[in-house]
């Protein structure tokens, strides 16, 4: 079966998607042989009576997810995110093995967690004076911060990331070093690294940017794609910076340093600034490495919004085994997720809501909030869904996520969406 021919159950169909061939001759239905959109859920009732699953032509029409994303789901393609478990128990055994579950929700978490991320993008801002001003970075504070996210994030880490989808756009440099810390914490944590690993990690990811502070800023606001070989050479001397701006401090310990000095090396020696492959980077560097990428990718310095996190995330996917660790990508799309808290989604309903939560078990039926009806009309009142409970329409379909929209998709503000939602709890509803 060719890539863009994919096997959808039927429960899984929306409309949009062209059918290419069933799971049975056509002779035996009602449907035309060469194939046929999907307009309207009465196409899907009557396919309904003869097949259970279809094969779908992505080409000319809707994929349920990134063709390539689906090569790393499971049977259930729709709820389970599948991994290699023995590479995950490779991982694991390196990190120490410790399973976190949630113990609060994140509305309850977000107050603190905008507090602590008001708190790590001033110790950036901080950290970026002192490296201009040629003064000295206060370690030790921002090592207590670090330590404060992590035991945060430990607890629950989608308030987190629902503070990631606001953008401080008079801030990019910091704003990138925490949301990137962010992500990197998340996926330590699902991948079961001990507290002490955590915080070598964020306090890494906080200070890795510092030697870009040292370039010209007629450099650093280049496109990496319009920068000459000379320029490009100048631009990878910020680790070089980095390593020798925070040895002078004397209080960033080496195994601090290690992660900074190696998180821009990629899979193929295609990384700088030693062209390291393989097993000679260390998986913290390796981790920091892909959550600063995907931060990159999905909150870029140039455009107001980058890719949706499918569409990162299927970006990361194809650079396994090339630009980074296979296993890492793939653990870092469960940690992560293809709906993370807060992105933008359109429903099979037609409806577009916000992630409010996401399901660890099963990622692909997260809680959701109803922000607009299927006729882009938005609601009096937030309305909660939650898609584990299988919530179906009036005609009996199950309710699904569609695809993910763009932030700001129908003027959908994230951050009046966040006020409204974590500050005035009265404005949400559970649907009924």
């Amino acid at each position: 079966m060719a890539l863009d021919q994919i096997k959808v159950d039927i429960n899984d169909l929306t409309a949009g998607m062209y059918v290419s061939k069933l799971d049975r001759p056509w002779i035996n239905t009602p449907f035309p042989i060469q194939g046929y959109y999907i307009k309207n859920t009465d196409d899907i009732n009557a396919i309904r009576k003869y097949c259970k699953f279809v094969y779908i032509d992505i080409r000319r029409g809707k994929s349920p997810i990134d063709p390539i994303l689906l090569q790393t789901l499971g049977p259930d393609s729709r709820n389970v995110i599948q991994t290699n478990p023995n590479s995950r128990q490779r991982i694991k055994a390196r990190s120490g093995a410790t399973v976190y579950k949630n113990t609060t929700s994140p509305r309850k978490e977000v107050g603190s967690a905008c507090k602590i991320q008001e708190l790590a993008i001033a110790a950036s801002a901080h950290i970026r004076h002192s490296i201009q001003s040629g003064g000295m970075i206060n370690v030790p504070e921002t090592k207590r911060i670090v330590e404060v996210m992590v035991d945060h994030i430990i607890r629950n880490p989608d308030a987190f990331v629902w503070l990631n989808k606001i953008k401080n756009r008079d801030s990019y440099l910091y704003g990138h070093v925490v949301r990137s810390t962010l992500w990197a914490i998340s996926m330590a944590r699902h991948l079961g690294m001990s507290r002490s690993a955590m915080n070598t990690l964020s306090l890494a990811m906080m200070l890795s940017d510092v030697g870009k502070l040292k370039l010209p800023d007629t450099l650093l606001n280049k496109d990496p794609s319009e920068r000459s070989g000379s320029e490009e050479m100048e631009y990878r001397k910020h680790v070089e910076y980095a390593i020798e701006s925070l040895r002078k401090n004397g209080e960033v310990e080496p195994r601090v340093l290690a992660v900074i000095a190696n998180m821009f090396e990629r899979e193929d020696g295609s990384g700088y600034p030693r062209k390291l492959t393989g097993e000679q980077i260390p998986v913290l560097a390796k981790v920091a490495g892909i959550s600063s990428y995907y931060d990159e990718l999905t909150f870029p310095r140039e455009d107001n919004y980058g890719l949706t996190p499918s569409d990162a995330m299927a970006s990361l996917y194809r650079m396994r085994e090339t630009k980074f660790n296979p296993q890492l990508v793939e653990e870092f799309i469960q940690a992560i997720g293809i709906y993370p808290a807060g992105t933008l989604v359109e429903l099979s309903t037609r409806q577009t809501a916000m992630i409010l939560e996401q399901n660890r078990e099963r990622k692909l039926r997260p809680k959701v909030v109803l922000l607009l009806d299927e006729e882009r009309n938005p609601y009096t009142r937030f309305k909660l869904v939650d898609l584990m409970k299988k919530e179906y329409t009036s005609d009996g379909m199950p309710i699904d996520i569609a695809y993910s929209l763009p932030i700001g998709a129908y003027g959908a503000d994230p951050v009046e969406i966040y006020n409204a939602i974590f500050k005035k709890t009265w404005m949400i509803s559970l649907a009924s």
